[in-house]
């Protein structure tokens, strides 16, 4: 008779994605997803990080990048709760847009689905107009004028 190997529960792998993600483990954190994902996250749709994903490079690609866009000054997990195949994270975090310097401060609710160990669903919710206000932001430019930061459109 062969072992079976055991499959981890959706707590252990939720806990394995916030220790991969809070180590800057790209690839750790991207396998830990099913390949054909359901994620989403909403806010406008000027702010290149948020939005709709749907297959484990995707998700990659989200993780790389992600940080050339916003520097993390503070993610903090305050709870995780697990109910079967289901998990919500619920903290908090700040972090700095980097071409304007503008801050960005929010709660946040991380809610995902574990299927055979692996997460097939994902939804992060956070104050997504105090997003979309940051990347806005105008900054000063080399030459002191005030410039309208880049919103992702043709003006």
């Amino acid at each position: 008779m062969r072992a079976e190997s055991a499959v981890p529960s959706t707590r252990d792998t939720v806990e394995n994605f916030l220790a991969r993600l809070a180590a800057g483990d790209v690839d750790g954190v991207a396998a830990l997803f099913a390949e054909r994902v359901d994620w989403d996250v909403p806010g406008a749709v000027e702010v290149p990080w948020l939005g709709t994903r749907a297959t484990r490079t995707e998700v990659a690609d989200y993780f790389t990048t992600h940080p050339t866009y916003v520097t993390r000054e503070e993610f903090v997990v305050e709870r995780t709760l697990v109910d079967g195949a289901e998990a919500a994270v619920s903290g908090r975090f700040r972090s700095r847009v980097i071409r304007n310097g503008a801050a960005m401060e929010s709660w946040f609710v991380l809610q995902l689905t574990v299927s055979d160990g692996e997460i097939t669903r994902y939804r992060f919710y956070e104050d997504s107009l105090a997003i979309a206000r940051a990347w806005a932001t105008t900054t000063t430019g080399a030459d002191g004028q005030a410039q309208k930061a880049h919103s992702g459109t043709a003006d």
